[in-house]
């Protein structure tokens, strides 16, 4: 019973609510461009959501069956970070935002009984009857730890597994691709809040009595995702190997924790390298995608393949954005229309021979839906004329 309380809280949470509407904008914006570039949307599913929902309850059972038996955090990280989140979600854009909301929390939580500048935070708090409570600093830490593993996991399962590309120009004035990761997910973590504001304020929430302390027990909504801007990597390539070198943060953090266990002086100056290493990971990402030789641009000899549909004969067949046809049914193309043509020569069926980015030749074949050649599945720049 104590438990569907705390989950009834959680639902209730403005911030999850929030973070739903926005991944429904993230969707519906992007089924609109794909439709204005392509004339029909590449993936209609609503895939941003089902990863929401799904990476959403796997973390949040994990993390509160791992975690959420003994792990407390004080209440004044809960209402900093539920407010960063909630303003952040609403007004920033948000491509650092996971992770750098979890650190400012964590930072200016520890700070408060140090720093004088941040005495009006500390008047706000007593003014609402919220007295500081005794949390160990550790706590802090593994939270951010939990935070910036759960980011990792999530890049890795879910980064580059859905090729959207927007359509730009380039330097030379010339059409190219470039392909966004922007998705989020809120998990709900089970940690125990010492004092009894919350019991004191919320009568329905369930209080716990642990060694002579009161604990109440929330559900927390953590906010985790990202969004990042692939111009010439393989994007799937380019989110395992940031993935990578998150899980690299990730055990340097567990290594500060454990330091931090016996010596917590080292907490605050460690979540604040962990959220510089977060940068600079981040940045190294952005910079080796940009020293990338290639780039999803036009060609002259063929098509550049800059999306596949599922479910198509394009699905079926060994080809990957970036490649260019160059060849039809045994006819040499240059151009779209070209390309169209030589697909109408044979209604049922398909061979095309394609250079990948790395120059490498291949022949690929496969059925296609009869008298439809356009429903091929391969989307180039036919429609984009901005």
């Amino acid at each position: 019973m104590k438990f569907l309380i705390a989950f009834g809280f959680f639902v209730l949470q403005p911030s999850l609510w929030i973070g739903v509407i926005r991944v429904y904008m993230i969707h519906t914006n992007r089924l609109k461009k794909e439709r204005a570039i392509f004339n029909s949307a590449i993936y209609d599913d609503f895939y941003e959501g089902r990863h929401f929902v799904r990476m959403g309850l796997i973390f949040g059972v994990l993390a509160s069956i791992i975690l959420g038996g003994f792990l407390s955090i004080s209440l004044e990280w809960l209402i900093i970070y539920e407010g960063l989140m909630a303003v952040g979600l609403l007004l920033i854009p948000w491509w650092l935002l996971p992770i750098t909301i979890a650190g400012a929390a964590s930072i200016i939580t520890l700070m408060l009984p140090h720093f004088s500048q941040l005495h009006p935070i500390v008047s706000w708090f007593k003014q609402i009857g919220i007295n500081q409570t005794s949390v160990a600093p550790i706590n802090i830490l593994i939270v951010f730890v939990v935070i910036t593993l759960a980011t990792a996991v999530y890049v890795n399962v879910n980064g580059g597994r859905f090729d959207s590309p927007t359509l730009v120009r380039n330097q030379r004035n010339n059409k190219t691709a470039v392909y966004k990761f922007n998705e989020l997910s809120i998990f709900p973590f089970l940690l125990f809040i010492p004092g009894n504001w919350i019991h004191t304020s919320f009568p329905f929430m369930p209080l716990f009595q642990i060694n002579n302390h009161s604990y109440a027990l929330l559900l927390v909504p953590i906010l985790i995702g990202m969004k990042f801007t692939v111009k010439r990597s393989i994007p799937r390539e380019l989110f395992k190997a940031l993935s990578k070198s998150l899980y690299v943060i990730v055990a340097v953090g567990v290594g500060f924790s454990v330091i931090g266990y016996f010596v917590p002086k080292i907490i605050l100056p460690a979540i604040v390298i962990l959220l510089l290493g977060y940068y600079l990971v981040l940045a190294m990402a952005k910079h080796n995608d940009s020293k990338q030789s290639f780039e999803y641009s036009e060609v002259m000899d063929g098509v550049r393949v800059i999306g596949i549909q599922p479910e198509t004969p394009a699905a079926k067949m060994d080809l990957k954005v970036g490649d260019v046809i160059f060849e039809v049914n045994g006819i040499k193309i240059t151009n779209e229309d070209e390309f169209y043509r030589a697909l109408s020569t044979n209604s049922t069926y398909c061979r095309f021979k394609v250079r990948d980015r790395n120059d490498q030749l291949k022949i690929t074949e496969s059925a296609i839906f009869k008298n439809s050649p356009h429903e091929i599945g391969v989307k180039t720049y036919t429609e984009f004329s901005n």
